[in-house]
C-alpha cells in the first residue's frame, strides 16, 4: 500500500507544479520512517553548482531516453545499423513460431528471470556471459532474440551482427510485451 501513497504524493507534486498552485516541495525533502510510521520535513539548500538548477545550468532540456537507456540508435557502431529495422512485434513472432520456418529463439535474460517465465522453445544465453562467437549457431540461421523489455537483446543482436550473423530480429518490447499481447496468462515481473 505504501508505494501507492508515495506515488500519490509524487503525482500531487507534479500537479501542483503544472498548475502553479499550492506549496510545492521545492527546497524541502519529505522523509518517511516506516518503522515509526512517521514523516519529517527537512529544508534543503540549493546547490549553486547543480547542473539543472544551479547558477550556470548545463541541463536545459529533456534527456534522450533511447541514448540514456543504451538503446542502439541509427548508424551506431556500424554504418548500416538501424535498430528499428531489426524489430519484430510479439504478434509477428507468434505467427513465425507457428509456421514451419526454422527459427532459433534466444533469451538473453538471467537464469532467475528465465525461472519466472519463458517463451516455449527458447534457448537461454544470458547477456552477462554472452559471447557472440561461441553460440554454436550458423551465421545465416534465423535468430530472434528477446529479454525483458528489448534493450539487452538488442545489445546481443549488435554483438551477433559484428560477428557476421545476418538473419537477426529483436522482439520489440521483450517478453513483457509478449505477455501482454500474446501469452496473457504468463507471469509478469
Amino acid at each position: 500500500m505504501l508505494p501507492g501513497v508515495v506515488g500519490l504524493m509524487q503525482a500531487t507534486e507534479v500537479i501542483k507544479l503544472v498548475l502553479e498552485e499550492g506549496l510545492p516541495m521545492i527546497g524541502r525533502l519529505l522523509l518517511y520512517d516506516a518503522m515509526k510510521m512517521s514523516f519529517r520535513e527537512v529544508k534543503v539548500r540549493r546547490n549553486p553548482e547543480c547542473e539543472l538548477c544551479g547558477e550556470n545550468p548545463s541541463v536545459n532540456g529533456l534527456i534522450d531516453y533511447q541514448a540514456f537507456c543504451n538503446v542502439p540508435l541509427e548508424n551506431e557502431d556500424t554504418e548500416d545499423f538501424d535498430g528499428s529495422s531489426y524489430e519484430m512485434t510479439p504478434k509477428v513472432l507468434k505467427q513465425v513460431l507457428e509456421s514451419d520456418e526454422q527459427q532459433i529463439l534466444l533469451d538473453v535474460r538471467e537464469p532467475y528471470e528465465w525461472d519466472i517465465c519463458r517463451i516455449d522453445g527458447a534457448r537461454l544465453m544470458p547477456l552477462s556471459s554472452f559471447k557472440a562467437n561461441q553460440t554454436g549457431i550458423d551465421l545465416d540461421t534465423p535468430i530472434v532474440l528477446y529479454c525483458y523489455k528489448g534493450v539487452r537483446s538488442m545489445s546481443a543482436l549488435k554483438e551477433l551482427k559484428k560477428e557476421g550473423f545476418s538473419n537477426l530480429r529483436n522482439l520489440e518490447g521483450g517478453i513483457d510485451r509478449w505477455a501482454l499481447e500474446v501469452e496473457t496468462d504468463m507471469p509478469r515481473y
